[in-house]
């Protein structure tokens, strides 16, 4: 377990803290905690926004250790790239999943749409994406939204 800093330690300057980074692949979620190994975890509370990690997706994390000690604080964690596509194509869907332009992943259960879109086969769409390691595929989408909506 690893333990969350939202703040520095009183008398604690950042210069101070040795503060790394590193890149680690998300290993499995919970319903409160994100995992990156078997015995190091973080809050999900710590990512805000449209991004929620999934299994597979690859994050850079600031992180100190306690002098003497193993103990890890982190202090902060994002998605290691995010890149923007203009005008893909929806090339696979199988079920809940599909594909992107061949090589971006997404799930409906942690894809963020407009309200009523659902993603179609061929569907032109413009898509937020973050690296990821999933099957086939090197990035997961964030959020897809149909170049034109049709009701």
């Amino acid at each position: 377990m690893v333990k969350a800093m939202n703040a520095l330690p009183e008398g604690s300057e950042p210069s101070k803290l040795g503060r790394k980074l590193c890149i680690r692949c998300v290993t499995s979620v919970t319903e409160e905690d994100v995992y990156i190994s078997k015995e190091k975890c973080f809050p999900l509370y710590m990512f805000s926004g449209a991004f929620k990690p999934i299994k597979g997706d690859l994050l850079q994390v600031e992180y100190s250790t306690n002098p003497g000690t193993s103990k890890i604080n982190i202090h902060s964690v994002s998605p290691l790239n995010s890149r923007y596509m203009d005008e893909v194509c929806i090339t696979s869907i199988d079920g809940r999943n599909g594909v992107v332009d061949d090589i971006v992943f997404f799930t409906l259960d942690n894809l963020h749409t407009p309200p009523g879109y659902t993603p179609s086969l061929y569907d032109i769409v413009n898509v937020v994406a973050v690296d990821s390691i999933q099957q086939y595929c090197c990035y997961r989408a964030v959020s897809i939204t149909p170049v034109e909506m049709v009701y």
